[in-house]
């Protein structure tokens, strides 16, 4: 079982070290399942979510409400890249440092 409070604040932790004035919408639910939404800017978000009974875990870049990179575990770990989101690249679990690197280079270059 995934503890969610570690998680949650790992990745909280990242994302204020990284990004200048992120804002978190946290939703907790039951104890098991934790979705975050990281707003970048006010049309960008990552939405996270985690079942820490299941371990399910998603990541996706948001666009004007649609998902345009991320990773997940649904039937198991892929990433879908910023040039096809719909792409299913299979790939191991990333670590969370990852995640928000590779994010990091994104915005840069959705920005300008």
């Amino acid at each position: 079982m995934i503890s969610l409070e570690s998680f949650r604040n790992q990745l909280c932790n990242l994302f204020e070290e990284q990004f200048k004035d992120v804002k978190f919408v946290i939703d907790e639910r039951r104890s098991t399942i934790l979705e975050i939404r990281i707003f970048l800017t006010p049309e960008i978000f990552m939405e996270v979510y985690v079942n820490g009974i299941t371990g399910k875990k998603s990541f996706a870049l948001v666009k004007n409400e649609k998902r345009i990179w991320g990773y997940d575990n649904y039937r198991y770990w892929h990433h879908h890249p910023i040039e096809n989101p719909d792409t299913h690249i299979a790939c191991s679990e990333p670590p969370i440092e990852k995640i928000v690197g590779e994010l990091q280079t994104l915005l840069s270059q959705i920005q300008s």
